[in-house]
């Protein structure tokens, strides 16, 4: 898959302890809650974080088409680490490594290795690579923006994964 293969390395700076930001993270479920630019539509497996656990995202970026994500966790290391393999559109891996930021707060680094399985996308690769880049620099970016308000409120965001894994 060479050419069709990516890597990118985004850091977040979250204003929250590295236990809450794992929480937001690791709740794929909640993600269309507080990543509303970027995750439309989330379903799958309920629960805490764990191995085998499996997430269904329909994303977006700001170019015009949407990407299905089929998400497996694989390591679930409370409050360091959160790695997944991904099928569906994209295939690959990503994991988060989340550290306390000096001054308070989480560094949070995503490691995201996709490779481009949708024929679509694939078409588009050779000539369209800065621009899908740019695309997951958007969504990145909003990321990094609409976690902030979500993590202002610490008890909302244990009320919201206490009811999303109620059912």
């Amino acid at each position: 898959m060479g050419d069709f293969q990516y890597r990118f390395l985004d850091r977040w700076h979250v204003p929250a302890d590295p236990g809450l930001t794992w929480d937001v993270l690791g709740e794929a479920l909640l993600y269309p809650e507080w990543w509303r630019s970027f995750c439309l539509r989330a379903e799958g497996d309920a629960g805490p974080p764990a191995p085998g656990r499996r997430v269904r995202l329909l994303v977006r970026g700001f170019l015009p088409y949407r990407v299905c994500l089929e998400m497996e966790c694989l390591e679930a290391e409370r409050p360091r680490r959160l790695a997944s393999r991904v099928g569906g559109d994209l295939v690959g891996t990503g994991t988060w490594t989340l550290e306390p930021a000096p001054g308070g707060g989480t560094d949070a680094t995503l490691d995201w290795r996709p490779a481009v399985s949708r024929p679509l996308l694939r078409g588009l690769t050779p000539v369209a690579r800065p621009l899908l880049r740019s695309n997951h620099t958007w969504a990145m970016r909003r990321g990094q923006r609409e976690i902030v308000p979500w993590v202002a409120d610490p008890d909302g965001v244990h009320r919201a994964i206490a009811a999303t894994r109620s059912g």
